[in-house]
């Protein structure tokens, strides 16, 4: 099998160029012929890629790709390389809609989420093929907590890898842009804490009178409704724990705008990038997970977490809820006080904590990239 990796995008601390490293890596072990080439700019990198034209694989790979528009003197490259391309999406579609919206001769498409290969097969007809393989998490080589006595040391009590984002960021760029957006946030926003479970797009779609013809554009054109309540959510979780007297470990950009009462007890963390995030979790007792309003798969935190022996603190989605739930300490984003504060024993239950953690990496044995990696080859053999 010849697979040919086109990595176009650093998405945030690198974690793409992580995850393809990855992909890499793993397909090489299963023995396929694999190139992995970073492309920083397609006209510059013209060359590089001109040199692919005419030239067969089973497959052409990226994340959140920008190739489907890069263009060269024959069309588009990825029409004029022999293979079908396989887009891999790591967000909502929304967010990637003009790299979606171009057809290609052999457009596939992998992405994390049930409900966003419902919303791209909808939306996206042209689209031959998606199929749904959650992120894989990545295990620190020195982790080991067969020891309490090692667990209890651990550096960090609460953990939150993320990037931090005033939500009155993107109020700000919705109020002008589009008044209405900020209404519609609204109302999303308080289906979501009244408990809803229904995917972004269906509850947007429940609120306005807007055709499926042009939907995909209208979600794109509104796709800072959805930052600003994952932002929005994530502010309020960073308060209630902050509130309960605990000290939070945070890491990422811009968390000095923090300007909640307790921020005294918000404690930031060095900058980093993904490839130390393994080891940043290895001295962690607890990960703090907020999801970004995917309603099936978790964000790769909870992955990263469970593989390092680490509790993890969350609120749910629906792969939770059906294999982890009894191990995790779940939140509920209806009622944070309450539920943070009906935590707060476990929480400062190390013992408690060491065992959760132990039971999440003895159930996690499937929860990583060499899984994943046979997914996707699997994917690719239904392709080719």
């Amino acid at each position: 099998m010849r697979i040919l990796i086109l990595e176009t995008r650093k998405l945030s601390y690198n974690s793409s160029g992580v995850f393809l490293s990855s992909i890499c890596g793993i397909l090489k072990e299963y023995g396929a012929d694999v190139t992995h080439c970073i492309i920083n700019n397609p006209e510059e990198d013209s060359t590089l890629l001109e040199s692919f034209i005419g030239k067969k694989f089973d497959a052409i790979l990226d994340i959140n790709s920008i190739l489907p528009l890069a263009e060269c003197d024959y069309g588009r490259y990825l029409d004029c390389i022999d293979a079908p391309f396989i887009n891999f999406i790591v967000d909502h579609p929304m967010h990637v809609h003009q790299y979606l919206d171009v057809q290609l001769k052999r457009y596939y498409v992998i992405c994390i989420d049930k409900y966003h290969k419902e919303y791209i097969e909808k939306y996206y007809p042209h689209i031959i093929k998606t199929v749904a393989i959650p992120l894989g998490g990545i295990k620190y080589t020195g982790t080991n907590i067969d020891n309490y006595n090692q667990f209890k040391k651990r550096k960090y009590h609460i953990f939150f890898p993320a990037t931090y984002t005033p939500p009155s960021y993107y109020r700000q760029i919705m109020e002008e842009t589009n008044t209405s957006y900020t209404i519609q946030a609204e109302q999303i926003l308080q289906q979501i804490l009244k408990g809803s479970t229904a995917p972004i797009h269906e509850l947007y779609k429940n609120i306005t009178s807007w055709k499926d013809k042009r939907f995909a554009l209208r979600m794109y054109k509104a796709r800072f409704i959805d930052r600003y309540i994952r932002d929005y959510i994530r502010d309020e979780v960073v308060n209630a724990l902050l509130s309960e007297g605990f000290k939070l470990y945070v890491a990422g950009a811009r968390w000095q705008m923090y300007n909640g009462k307790n921020k005294d007890k918000l404690i930031i963390h060095e900058s980093y990038n993904y490839e130390s995030l393994p080891s940043i979790m290895s001295n962690t007792k607890v990960i703090l997970n907020v999801q970004p309003l995917f309603t099936e798969a978790p964000h790769d935190r909870v992955f990263n977490a469970m593989l390092n022996d680490t509790a993890v603190l969350t609120d749910t989605c629906s792969y939770i809820e059906k294999n982890y739930r009894d191990n995790m300490l779940i939140y509920d984003k209806s009622s944070l006080k309450e539920s943070i504060s009906a935590l707060k024993d476990t929480l400062n239950d190390t013992r408690k904590l060491y065992n959760m953690a132990k039971n999440l990496r003895h159930t996690a044995t499937n929860e990583t990239w060499e899984d994943r990696c046979r997914h996707i080859v699997e994917f690719i053999k239904t392709i080719i």
